[in-house]
């Protein structure tokens, strides 16, 4: 039956009618984006001195008197900047910086305006000089990222905007992507100066080089500025941004919007694009549109001969099958195809040729995406799916798409929670080495997990990596500084971050958090090039709050008092546990296959590096965050209210109590009392978190993690974080900050009364928060008693005995949140086939 449903032919082709069509472009953006090609489009659209000398500078001809007096440059600032702007290298130019600033305060009068001024600043044109360099480590990029940041920009000329714009190129050429995230919201606080070309080089640089899929909020903002300004981003910029990782179905919409506001018709490949986004984010409506367009020509442009070949039609029509949510509309939309266009070739003698050569062909992309939409239906029967996965392969005969469909079987199958079924399948799939991909290999190895096998899961993930890994340790990196070591030549068949983020998350799923904590000390050894992102960092915070489940009253007792030490050697941690940060690659390699061996003597007690593994999360939250955005350590609370120490256990409620102590971020960090917090880009060990990006769920994990360690008092302050990183909150992540700061903002009826309606702390942040938010978009009823309902629930778990967790998927979406959970892999999830 499913030989029949399948045959497919090619959609008729009407007449082309004239559309009208827009050609909104901004002047003459070059396709490649280099700091060069930015100086000079910027010295066509601006007179600025600056820009004209920076661009000057780059040429080998001399710059006569006559011109720089023409520039308004004194010929002093010249003469002293010079060599700063003429240096070989950026480590050069940064020395020469710093001895001249260094020379002018010692020799600058206070009286002297000229002097004490001007010759201690940086003046534009040579910071525009030092940005076209090339930054050899991260830690010039570093460097050039704060002397951009403290850069005047309330006038906002040309020369600050290129300034920001070549500083965001470097950053994201080096993965810095927080960082250039900082830069990129300065711009984004004066979009009302920005010209249309501007704004097409900054959304060009964000989805440069692959980004992380965190920073499409900031695309998100610039497309809406844009379109309420009218500018034009023209045609290119629409494919770089439709078809970057980031794309999603928020960004299609948005780019669609645009293009509708400049009467902009969009052509074959970006209507493609279209039917691709819609259909993997399940858009059916939208992806409709514009699969109907495709069939029916309504695109601009002429139809290329390509768009005729049955290969095109059955790719453009599986990315359309994506949107569908069941298979049995699958099956009706195949039927009404395969009708319509039948009688439509049979009334047109001039029709393209069939898509299918035979009408026993299927093609394999409509296949697989037909398996896939019954893998996620739930009314699919698991009989059903397996003997849908068995009729196909023997139909297609094709090994690399039988593998594919055998991953998604196994992937709804863990879905699904129905782990007898799984064995059989995966034990042929890994049969077939020279089958994987990185998508493939992130369903084996949660599969593994799940089957508590985490320690074949491990070595199934080492194998697969050996090759980058190679390459990463045989790059040659300079002493003393952080660099970014280029990927390998094959991305689609490397271990990223989202396969170690979703193999995490399966540890945690069987109750190993101190695995989870392991991996993330050792993940720069053990899979080097691999950096954490916002996702890594949430599964961190959920690891450490469900350690608490794993401390004993003793132990915590002990460890608040410092005296852990007399701990027995079975309990205490081990020289592997208390920091595995420092150990090399091979000790870190066989430290985690130590921990992940089978062995029933093992006690998973809670702590990390040989501390309370709450205390060490928040200080690293505190080095993370403060360490990107060092303006957040200057942050206040929004609301100033005294708040009640909630309490961890008697003897620790003692010792507080005796104490009489308030724990901030600042204090866990190190800071001196009376003074500042000391803020470092990377800890003692050089390591960096550059790719942590803010997002929702990661602070909402954050707010659940502050309220487990007797922390709720700093809800507010970590609320003020996100606004000022311009997060847009969820309602979910709202009502946790509300439920948790209730319980200790709240005080007796009585009192409350005496205070007078609205003058309490949880009162204070209502208002502070419909400021932000405005009041249609604060949690609803319904997202607040779903909130208490799984505080509840969480704290009633804690009380009962760590178990594998594996057996109830629905208590672990109460625990973490539906959508917290990691994002399927892209590759099985859309595309892989």
């Amino acid at each position: 039956m499913l030989r029949s449903l399948l045959r497919l032919q090619s959609p008729h082709v009407h007449p082309r009618s004239v559309r009208a069509f827009t050609s909104s472009s901004p002047a003459r953006v070059p396709a490649t984006t280099t700091p060069d090609s930015l100086l000079r489009l910027y010295c066509r659209h601006s007179s600025h001195p600056s820009l004209a000398l920076a661009h000057a500078l780059r040429n080998p001809t001399p710059i006569t008197s006559d011109a720089l007096a023409a520039s308004g440059i004194p010929q002093e600032e010249y003469e002293r900047w010079k060599p700063v702007a003429s240096a070989p290298s950026i480590a050069v130019a940064l020395d020469r910086a710093q001895d001249i600033l260094a020379s002018a305060r010692a020799v600058a009068s206070p009286s002297s305006e000229h002097g004490g001024k001007r010759a201690g600043v940086l003046p534009e044109w040579a910071l525009l000089s030092i940005l076209c360099k090339q930054p050899a480590s991260r830690t010039e990029a570093f460097v050039v990222h704060r002397l951009v940041v403290v850069h005047p920009i309330a006038s906002l000329p040309d020369a600050a905007v290129l300034i920001h714009t070549l500083a965001a190129f470097w950053l994201a050429k080096m993965g810095m992507y927080a960082l250039q995230q900082a830069v990129v919201l300065r711009l984004a606080k004066f979009h009302r100066h920005l010209h249309d070309y501007q704004i097409t080089l900054l959304l060009r640089i964000l989805v440069l080089d692959q980004p992380p899929t965190d920073v499409e909020y900031i695309v998100a903002e610039f497309i809406r500025i844009a379109t309420r300004r009218k500018l034009a981003l023209g045609s290119r910029t629409y494919i770089d941004l439709l078809q970057s990782p980031i794309a999603s179905s928020t960004i299609a919409w948005l780019v669609e919007k645009h293009m509708r506001s400049l009467d902009y018709v969009p052509n074959l490949a970006q209507t493609s694009a279209f039917v691709k986004i819609y259909g993997k984010d399940e858009r059916r409506i939208l992806a409709a549109r514009h699969w109907r367009r495709i069939r029916q020509n309504e695109y601009h442009g002429q139809t290329p001969a390509y768009a005729r070949s049955a290969q095109f039609q059955a790719n453009r029509l599986a990315h359309y099958l994506q949107s569908f949510k069941n298979a049995k509309d699958i099956r009706h939309y195949i039927l009404y195809l395969v009708t319509n266009v039948e009688r439509q070739r049979q009334e047109d003698a001039y029709s393209n040729k069939p898509a299918l050569r035979k009408s026993d062909e299927i093609p394999a992309n409509v296949w697989l995406q037909v398996l896939q939409t019954a893998a996620k239906d739930p009314n699919t029967s698991t009989h059903r799916l397996v003997e849908l996965r068995e009729q196909g392969i023997n139909i297609v005969r094709n090994p690399t798409k039988a593998h594919v469909a055998t991953v998604i079987v196994i992937k709804s199958l863990l879905r699904r929670q129905q782990y007898g079924e799984i064995p059989p399948l995966l034990a042929s799939a890994l049969q077939q080495k020279h089958l994987f991909d990185t998508a493939g290999v992130t369903i084996f190895a949660e599969a593994l997990t799940m089957l508590n096998q985490p320690d074949a899961a491990f070595r199934l993930l080492r194998d697969f990596d050996a090759a980058r890994a190679q390459h990463v340790v045989s790059s040659p990196m300079p002493e003393g500084k952080i660099s970014k070591v280029p990927p390998p030549p094959s991305s689609s068949h490397t271990i990223d971050i989202q396969t170690i983020n979703v193999f995490m998350i399966s540890l945690l799923r069987m109750g190993r958090p101190d695995a989870v904590f392991y991996i993330w000390d050792t993940l720069p050894r053990i899979f080097p090039g691999v950096e954490p992102n916002s996702t890594s960092l949430a599964i961190l915070f959920k690891a450490a709050r469900y350690a608490r489940k794993c401390e004993g009253t003793l132990q915590v007792a002990l460890q608040d008092f410092g005296l852990r030490r007399i701990l027995p050697g079975r309990v205490a941690a081990s020289d592997i546990e208390r920091a595995p940060q420092r150990l090399d690659r091979e000790a870190a390699l066989a430290g985690l296959e130590w921990l992940l061996e089978k062995d029933e003597r093992r006690v998973v007690t809670g702590f990390w590096r040989g501390e309370r593994a709450g205390a060490v999360a928040l200080r690293l939250a505190w080095q993370i965050f403060v360490g990107n955005w060092p303006a957040l350590a200057a942050l206040e609370s929004p609301v100033r209210r005294g708040v009640v120490r909630q309490t961890l256990s008697p003897v620790a409620d003692l010792y507080h109590n005796a104490k009489l102590r308030q724990r901030y971020f600042a204090e866990d960090a190190g800071a001196d009392k009376g003074g500042d917090p000391a803020v470092f880009p990377a800890d003692e060990e050089g390591r960096t978190f550059f790719g942590v990006l803010p997002r929702d769920v990661m602070f909402r994990a954050l707010l659940d993690l502050l309220a487990a360690e007797e922390r709720a008092g700093q809800i507010p302050l970590v609320l003020a974080w996100m606004k000022y990183l311009g997060v847009r909150p969820s309602g979910d992540t709202l009502a946790t900050a509300l439920v948790y700061w209730s319980e200790v903002s709240l005080d007796g009826p009585l009192i409350e009364k005496w205070q007078g309606e609205g003058r309490s702390g949880y009162a204070q942040l209502v208002r502070w928060m419909e400021t932000w938010v405005g009041a249609m978009k604060m949690p609803t009823r319904e997202e607040m008693q779903e909130t208490l309902n799984r505080v509840r629930w969480y704290r009633d778990m804690q009380t009962l005995k760590p178990r594998k967790m594996h057996g109830n998927l629905e208590d672990l979406e109460q625990l973490y949140g539906h959508d917290d959970l990691p994002s399927e892999p892209d590759g099985v999830a859309s595309g892989a086939f």
